[in-house]
């Protein structure tokens, strides 16, 4: 009788540790992000004309426990009605004017942490916007891929898709705009709402 006791006791707390380790913290993995605000460079182009080109820097740490390839997508949303979305091209120009003006020796892209983050490492991006809508004065950046699409709710797999959200107000009008600064309004994680 008491083996049998025993034997349902052990039972019992095998089953409530793999319901920790299935629901538990730590399945989901997400990504360390902090970054500054959007700022601006000065790109020269041919016959001596320039472009202003808009940028924001950003350091992602894996402290997940193991290595990662995160697919990382940065858009900036504005609040016009017509060109209103700005998503991170890359562009390798914006990317050495960037180094230049604030002298960082390495700065990764997204394309570059699609190779992979080591466990314990932090690595310093950049994200590239090209020329905003002067026009705007709203601007939301969304940054997706920081975070294991895949979790679990009630023992059950779900894909849910969640973004790193920073909303900016800027006053003044659409003559130079380098010169008006952005304003954090708020900035926390969003659940994506699934396409019906």
């Amino acid at each position: 009788m008491r083996s049998a006791i025993l034997g349902l006791a052990a039972a019992a707390v095998l089953a409530a540790a793999s319901l920790a380790v299935a629901d538990g913290p730590g399945l989901r993995w997400e990504l360390g992000f902090k970054h500054d605000t959007p700022s601006w460079v000065k790109i020269e182009g041919t016959g001596g004309k320039s472009a202003v080109k808009w940028y924001m820097t950003y350091r992602v740490e894996n402290a997940t426990g193991a290595a990662r390839k995160p697919a990382v997508r940065a858009v900036l949303l504005a609040d016009t009605v017509r060109n209103n979305e700005f998503p991170d091209t890359g562009d390798a120009a914006t990317v050495k004017a960037v180094k230049e003006k604030t002298g960082a020796k390495e700065l990764s892209t997204a394309a570059d942490l699609r190779a992979g983050i080591e466990d314990g490492k932090t690595v310093s991006c950049v994200a590239t916007f090209g020329g905003l809508n002067d026009e705007a004065k709203k601007f939301e950046l969304r940054v997706y891929g920081l975070m294991d699409p895949v979790t679990q709710v009630k023992g059950k797999e779900v894909f849910e898709v969640k973004y790193w959200s920073a909303k900016y107000e800027r006053k003044g009008d659409e003559f130079q705009r380098t010169e008006d600064p952005w304003k954090l309004v708020s900035s926390g994680w969003v659940t994506e709402e699934p396409k019906k």
